[in-house]
């Protein structure tokens, strides 16, 4: 039979049929976690927040760079330009200059050619005045007195005329007058003296040849005159300043003046080369004199103060024997080369610097061995100048340079220019 429609059943949805006690008994207990509402949040990574931070950070620094970069590349870019056209424009200036210095340079160059035959021209007028009296001049410089050398017997009555007492009361005049070109009395100083002599100078820088001999007896002041001392230069320093000083103020951009020195003695007819213990071989030369075939070492000199050092090592090793020294001759030479590269022209001409032996040479009657052959050739050399200054005075065809070793040397400056200097 079929069941009754709408019976009421306990199997209703939220009803469970009654338990009985046993199935009432309670299951045991499980703890519980608590669980926030939060805690059931996803949560970010927190490892990866400082890395986006830099990279965002790296980001910036990069697009700055690559802005700065783009910044500076355009500078480049702009001074690039800058500079190409500076630089064209600095080219182009430069090359005018080049153009005006050249044309300068070509005019400078005509003018010198149109003043050198004016220059030389000059040279000759110079050398002719000098020489109007004569090639041959002799000037007369007296010492001061000694303390032990009791009243002077000389007077000076003017500037070229010697008077000396020579206490003969059998004489009708006692005194007599000897003439000269120049007379300086003990008052003059190296510089003042100095004065006289440098148109001789002059003439040796011109291309002439010239002698300067300082004569008399022993102790009469010829080797102060030639060397000086420390506070008083003498003819040696002096004239090669001279040359110098005057060399610079003549060489032109087209032109120079070399200078070389040899130092020798000659004691008994022989040569002694002082120059050839020189402290410098970097800048020597060998110096040959054709006419005596004579060879020595000349030193090249750009300045006074190598001349001076030159000259002070010569000395040394002259030594110091004053019984040789007084009984031999120094020579001192300061060679002068010239050339111009425009004109071709070349000049070479010396002066020569001479410290005679002492003069009273003549007189000494009685010496023996080694002193009396010295005398002998001292006098003998002496005499032979003496002759051939004597020839040239009064232009005799025939010049005895033969005669003696020293007028052989000094032949090619005999002939030209001489200044004798009697102490």
């Amino acid at each position: 039979m079929a069941e009754p429609k709408n019976r009421w059943t306990w199997d209703l949805p939220g009803f469970e049929p009654k338990r009985s006690a046993e199935d009432q008994r309670s299951p045991p207990l499980v703890p519980r976690l608590s669980v926030s509402q939060s805690s059931l949040t996803p949560r970010p990574d927190s490892s990866k927040k400082p890395i986006a931070v830099r990279l965002q950070k790296l980001e910036k620094q990069v697009k700055h760079t690559r802005d700065y970069y783009l910044e500076l590349k355009q500078e480049a870019t702009d001074l690039k330009e800058y500079s190409h056209a500076k630089l064209d424009r600095v080219t182009r200036y430069l090359g005018v200059l080049a153009d005006r210095a050249r044309k300068l340079d070509q005019a400078a160059l005509e003018s010198e050619a149109r003043i050198i035959p004016l220059i030389n021209e000059k040279k000759k007028v110079f050398n002719d005045l000098l020489m109007a009296k004569g090639s041959i001049k002799v000037y007369c410089r007296i010492r001061p007195p000694f303390e032990d050398e009791g009243p002077s017997i000389i007077e000076l009555p003017d500037e070229f005329i010697v008077r000396v007492n020579i206490s003969d009361d059998s004489l009708a005049n006692p005194k007599k007058d000897y003439e000269f070109d120049r007379v300086y009395g003990p008052h003059v100083g190296q510089g003042e003296f100095f004065c006289d002599v440098q148109p001789f100078v002059q003439s040796a820088l011109d291309g002439y040849n010239v002698s300067i001999f300082a004569y008399g007896q022993s102790g009469s002041g010829k080797t102060h005159t030639m060397e000086g001392s420390s506070h008083e230069r003498g003819l040696y320093l002096r004239s090669f300043e001279e040359l110098f000083d005057l060399s610079n103020s003549d060489t032109t951009s087209s032109s120079q003046y070399t200078f070389y020195v040899t130092v020798f003695e000659l004691h008994n007819e022989q040569v002694q080369d002082l120059l050839v213990k020189s402290l410098s071989t970097s800048s020597s030369n060998q110096f040959s004199n054709q006419d005596s075939s004579l060879e020595l070492v000349q030193e090249k000199v750009d300045n006074p103060l190598e001349f001076t050092k030159v000259l002070k090592v010569a000395l040394q090793n002259r030594g110091t024997d004053s019984s040789k020294a007084i009984m031999s001759h120094l020579i001192v030479t300061i060679h002068i080369h010239y050339s111009n590269w425009v004109t071709g022209e070349t000049l070479y001409s010396k002066l020569s610097l001479v410290d005679l032996p002492g003069s009273e040479c003549f007189m000494v009657k009685d010496a023996t061995g080694d002193h009396l052959t010295s005398f002998l050739h001292v006098s003998k050399s002496l005499s032979a100048l003496g002759d051939v200054l004597n020839s040239l005075t009064t232009k005799k065809e025939s010049i005895p340079f033969e005669n003696s070793r020293m007028t052989q040397i000094l032949s090619d400056s005999l002939g030209a220019h001489i200044m004798l200097l009697e102490a």
